[in-house]
């Protein structure tokens, strides 16, 4: 979708970039307020590629983002990048996620992963590719196994950690992006995210293509089995998904990274993630002040359990257009569910205007504030589905489809069919009257959620007829 795509290139335009484009490829191995990384020093015989690792010299631990460096120049001292799958044979860096500790009992069962990937999907490339010598691998692994719990001893209860393997040197603690030998092997593997091209020009710029990238690098949802994503366009096309130039993958990449940062509301519609990206209509001094002014409230507010990023959506004017996706992220997959584009701050106000009213004529007696507004609404939607389903994960999915596809409906301004809502809900009154919840209060909520539908649907009418 063009509409989505601009957005996201708008925002890397308008984000400064301090190191080469390269580098912008790259992420943070974790979370940049609460992860903290292990750091693992390997001995080494001598301070230079290839390295012979003799043993593990110092483990110690430090916060994610230590001291005044900023994210970009942290981004360039771990080169860390997520394969493209969980079962590619390389890493573009010595780093691998070890999570949260419960137990160290849990931590020894998840170690057998973390090893086998360590010692069959990190370090032999490395030695492959002349970074380490031959039979490093194994000496770290060994090293390593003696010493985990030393590791575990580092980890704090409800903070994400992370392996970092680094050289150490008198004492002194190198990460990969410090040592020019893992730079040149994180800058060749970052290199191979593209092919040679035959010709055509940039899908985005319209420049001449000398090397393709395609979008699905950045968004992997972004393959031919989405229809409703623009590379999936033409399902014929099975040479590249949306090809692009290098310079505009970059500023893409960069894009993503902002999303991911500051954009992103995973508190709404739980184990879903809610992009809302903003796109000026028109660029002048004062529209661009109302886009800063969204993104200065997203940011401050994403964290804080007062946030109520889509009521402040309605509160503004018709200098801007909201673009909605919700995804799913599951393990190296990211499962797109909704892409809704071009959403105007009226019509969020016309939607959570017509919910204040619904919830005051039939619930007079509640505080309005708690529950008048759209990120109540849209969770509504998910809960009065998900209290429905009892039975397995299948049946779960499908009533999942089903709210976003309401919700879908709800923000494109499209009609919804309420016999079609009724015969939903009356086909789960088995497991809803034999469930551990109250059946009338549930009740309740369907009838007034089709009593809300029903209101929007006249309005959508009135203004598309």
């Amino acid at each position: 979708m063009m509409g989505f795509l601009q957005a996201v290139y708008k925002l890397a335009q308008k984000d400064s970039v301090s190191k080469s484009d390269l580098w912008s490829r790259l992420d943070l191995p974790g979370d940049p307020e609460n992860g903290r990384v292990i750091r693992v020093g390997l001995k080494v015989s001598a301070f230079c590629a290839p390295y012979t690792v003799t043993g593990i010299g110092t483990i110690d631990v430090a916060d994610l983002l230590a001291g005044d460096l900023s994210e970009e120049q942290w981004k360039t001292r771990y080169l860390f990048r997520e394969p493209s799958s969980p079962s590619t044979g390389w890493r573009y860096t010595p780093i691998i996620k070890i999570g949260q500790p419960t137990t160290y009992e849990k931590f020894e069962e998840s170690w057998q992963k973390f090893r086998k990937t360590l010692s069959e999907k990190t370090f032999p490339d490395f030695e492959n590719s002349g970074v380490l010598a031959p039979g490093s691998t194994e000496i770290i692994i060994v090293a390593l196994e003696e010493r985990k719990q030393e590791i575990f001893s580092y980890m704090e209860k409800k903070r994400p950690h992370t392996l970092v393997f680094g050289i150490e040197e008198n004492g002194i603690f190198h990460y990969p992006g410090d040592l020019q030998p893992f730079v040149d092997y994180c800058a060749h593997k970052l290199g191979n995210l593209s092919k040679p091209s035959s010709g055509g020009i940039c899908s985005v710029c319209a420049d001449p293509l000398t090397n393709v990238f395609h979008l699905d690098k950045i968004f992997s949802f972004a393959t031919f089995d989405k229809p409703g994503f623009i590379p999936a366009l033409n399902s014929n096309n099975k040479g590249g998904v949306f090809p692009i130039c290098e310079r505009c993958f970059d500023t893409f990449t960069r894009g993503r990274a902002i999303l991911d940062r500051d954009f992103t509301d995973s508190d709404t519609l739980r184990g879903y993630n809610l992009w809302v990206i903003p796109e000026v209509l028109g660029g002048t001094t004062g529209e661009k002040i109302t886009q800063r002014s969204f993104e200065d409230y997203f940011r401050s507010k994403k964290t804080s359990s007062e946030a109520q990023v889509l009521r402040y959506l309605t509160s503004l004017g018709e200098n801007l257009v909201f673009h909605f996706v919700i995804w799913q992220k599951m393990q190296a997959k990211e499962l797109l569910h909704l892409m809704v584009e071009d959403v105007s701050p009226s019509w969020l106000s016309t939607l959570e205007n017509h919910w204040k009213a619904i919830r005051k004529c039939l619930y007079p007696e509640e505080t309005p504030a708690a529950k008048d507004d759209l990120k109540y609404m849209f969770s509504f939607i998910f809960f009065i589905f998900s209290e429905q389903s009892q039975k397995s994960d299948e049946d779960k999915s499908v009533l999942t489809k089903i709210a976003i596809e309401i919700v879908s409906r709800l923000l494109s301004r499209r009609s919804i069919d309420t016999l079609w809502l009724k015969s939903i809900f009356v086909s789960r009154f088995p497991s809803l009257f034999s469930g551990p919840g109250n059946p009338k209060f549930s009740l309740q909520k369907q009838l007034m959620f089709i009593e809300y539908v029903s209101i929007v649907n006249q309005y959508v009418n009135r203004i598309t007829n």
